[in-house]
């Protein structure tokens, strides 16, 4: 049997679907949903792309900080862990190791694509949390 997705782009549209999460799901705050949800993303990536011991390392410890962040209710650190964030990171290293868009020559090359799609996720986010208190608003009046 053949299967239907390649790993690669199960990853992808996994990374795209934690987004998703954030953006919609994901409004205001980093709960223990979202630190579940990064962690099956993190196991998804562990299936899909060949990395270092060391990116392992950094990636399991990236992790388990979130779960941290959020038992100890560091609320500073919570963008850090949501949803946006680590879905951002997870695209990049997909994209980066197919040779698309992003290339993963070397940590901050990683950093600076992570940044940038980060900061773009959230500015999507923003927008939409913008957007969903218009709408809520409006119907409000009616």
């Amino acid at each position: 049997m053949e299967t239907i997705l390649s790993p690669q782009l199960a990853t992808i549209l996994s990374a795209l679907l934690v987004i998703y999460i954030g953006i919609v799901v994901e409004k205001y705050y980093v709960s223990w949903s979202s630190v579940y949800t990064n962690t099956l993303s993190f196991i998804i990536l562990l299936g899909t792309i060949a990395m270092s011991g060391t990116v392992f390392l950094l990636l399991l410890a990236y992790t388990l900080l979130g779960y941290v962040a959020v038992k100890m209710h560091w609320k500073r650190l919570f963008p850090l862990f949501g949803c946006k964030t680590y879905g951002s990171l997870v695209l990049v290293l997909v994209l980066g190791s197919e040779g698309f868009i992003f290339g993963l020559y070397s940590v901050l090359s990683v950093l600076i694509s992570w940044l940038v799609v980060a900061l773009v996720v959230h500015i999507i986010g923003y927008e939409y949390v913008k957007y969903s208190r218009r709408k809520k608003r409006w119907s409000a009046r009616r």
